[in-house]
């Protein structure tokens, strides 16, 4: 039998940090009214990394924004076996474990999840549609980012509010 939709293992809530975009950030913050600092943790840059969301420099060190976890690596938001954000979480967690490889779905490299599955009809379009959202928040993020390390130093607040204020003037 071919699986053909996440079966919900929560494997990938319990076992990747989640990179964020500056748009992840702002649609939580206007969702939960969180703060930043109470869901965001920096870690350090590293290379080869599978995901492309880019590094910031905070306080002249490459840091990548991500979801606050455990030491495990539970994402803080799981809660009661499932996700506290899930109508608006982020385009990562919405994506994953798919990539677009000329056009078409593929699996990302490090796939969590205890049984294989491949979305088909309403649900493949989703993660088509999710995909092409997500890759034009990363090329956005990424333009946001190059401007912020060319030009700025400062610390994770202040990246936050010159991003911030950078989506605001687009709209």
């Amino acid at each position: 039998m071919s699986l053909t939709a996440c079966q919900r293992c929560n494997k990938c809530c319990t076992s990747f940090g989640v990179c964020l975009t500056i748009f992840d950030i702002i649609r939580i913050c206007n969702e939960t009214g969180k703060n930043p600092a109470e869901f965001i943790v920096l870690i350090d840059d590293y290379q080869p990394r599978e995901r492309t969301e880019s590094a910031v420099k905070i306080n002249r060190e490459m840091k990548i924004l991500v979801l606050k976890h455990s030491e495990t690596r539970v994402c803080s938001f799981f809660k009661n076996g499932g996700c506290s954000i899930y109508d608006f979480r982020p385009y990562l967690c919405r994506t994953y474990p798919f990539v677009l490889k000329n056009g078409l779905l593929s699996d990302v490299q490090n796939r969590a999840c205890e049984a294989l599955w491949y979305p088909k009809g309403e649900n493949k379009e989703k993660y088509l549609k999710d995909l092409a959202i997500y890759y034009g928040q990363i090329d956005y993020y990424k333009k946001i980012v190059d401007e912020w390390n060319a030009k700025h130093v400062g610390t994770l607040e202040d990246f936050l509010s010159f991003a911030i204020k950078t989506v605001e003037k687009q709209k």
